[in-house]
């Protein structure tokens, strides 16, 4: 019995440092997306809106439309003014045969008031990063 105890800690101890391996993979990942999510504020802060629709996922694109993104983006920098600072305040990832998505939760303070968004990366094809989502609850927003 003792014999197999010590294959089953051996065991146990194998498989902790696979999930840790895996953990190191994940943790890269948020810190890819969280460039990302900086680059997008750069670009929302610009004005540049049409450079993140030409960057975004195709499963964006066919979900709505360039007009309509546009318009969500700039009534987030025209009612909330540029970003002040940003903070990750929750994150999930989801691994599926369409690839592997990362959410980040932000809440994000402007110029003119704060908002929680919600960024949706997947990481696909020579693990590049493509925004698959974006979404902002900001009451400043609805109010202004």
């Amino acid at each position: 019995m003792r014999t197999f105890a010590r294959y089953l800690v051996a065991f146990a101890a194998l498989a902790m440092s696979g999930a840790m391996l895996a953990g190191c993979g994940v943790q890269e990942s948020f810190k890819e997306a969280s460039v990302e999510v900086d680059r997008f504020h750069a670009a929302l802060d610009a004005g540049q809106w049409q450079r993140l629709w030409a960057q975004a996922d195709p499963e964006l694109r066919k979900a709505t439309g360039a007009e309509q993104f546009g318009q969500l983006l700039e009534a987030v920098h025209r009612k909330l003014g540029k970003v002040k600072s940003s903070e990750q305040t929750g994150w999930n990832a989801n691994a599926t045969t369409g690839g592997t998505f990362l959410t980040l939760t932000m809440q994000t303070r402007f110029e003119k008031g704060s908002g929680a968004e919600q960024f949706v990366y997947r990481k696909g094809e020579g693990n590049k990063l493509t925004l698959v989502g974006y979404n902002i609850e900001s009451r400043e927003m609805m109010l202004n």
